[in-house]
């Protein structure tokens, strides 16, 4: 799939506006892609009077293995700066946020409009957490589009072509669709080109390894919205 395409698809998408129903998510485990059970990322506390907190957590697992923040760097040269802080550390794999992958303009004019701190990412090993773009199948799936915000794709603004990473996964058999959180890692490729008018997804990862979770933490949805039923008509699901 082009990443033309897979915005124009997003696109469509905003015609299906279900209402948001006032309920919290669940704090739940985390399933492995082996289908073992993971220690759950974190634990809600409770107030004396029972009601969530939702960003104050307890870590039931090693700091270093508890899932990261999403960015919320703002300006393109914040973004600029979370990138280069990931890289300066020298460890791979990098932790990445698709967020500040997509603080800059693409300018098709341009020869090369992708900017050297960018591709400076190229062949680098990283990790990227987000959501699977709605697509027509629903097991088996080795190839789909990423994206940082599931609600932003389907209710809001489409993601731009610097906003999604195409994903090949190393696993033959693939995996199942799921509108909840997954991270995926494996080498990214940074390339731009252009293939008959269109231009070929810019980020690309192939024969990437994938943990999926059984929750969903998107960073952009109100805290008024119910995945599990808000999504009805908007995602594919399983009879």
């Amino acid at each position: 799939m082009k990443a033309i395409h897979a915005v124009a698809f997003a696109s469509l998408l905003l015609a299906a506006l279900p209402s948001c129903s006032k309920k919290e998510p669940k704090a739940e485990e985390v399933v492995s892609t082996q289908g073992e059970t993971i220690p759950e990322v974190g634990e809600k506390e409770t107030t004396a009077s029972g009601s969530r907190l939702r960003d104050r957590m307890k870590v039931s697992k090693p700091a270093e293995e508890a899932t990261p923040e999403w960015s919320t760097a703002e300006t393109v040269e914040e973004r600029r700066a979370s990138l280069e802080r990931a890289l300066a550390t020298g460890k791979e794999p990098y932790l990445i946020d698709l967020h500040d992958l997509g603080g800059w303009e693409v300018d098709l004019k341009k020869e090369q409009p992708i900017p050297d701190y960018i591709l400076a990412l190229d062949g680098k090993e990283v990790i990227v957490r987000g959501f699977m773009m709605p697509d027509i199948d629903l097991e088996f799936i080795q190839k789909f589009h990423l994206v940082r915000s599931l609600y932003s794709c389907c209710f809001g603004a489409p993601p731009q072509l610097n906003e999604i990473l195409r994903v090949s996964l190393a696993d033959k058999n693939g995996m199942d669709y799921t509108f909840k959180t997954i991270e995926v890692q494996g080498v990214l490729r940074v390339k731009f080109e252009m293939v008959d008018g269109l231009v070929e997804d810019i980020f690309r990862m192939e024969d990437a390894t994938h943990r999926a979770f059984s929750y969903f933490d998107d960073p952009d949805a109100p805290e008024s919205f119910d995945a599990a039923t808000d999504l009805d008509g908007v995602v594919p699901k399983k009879d």
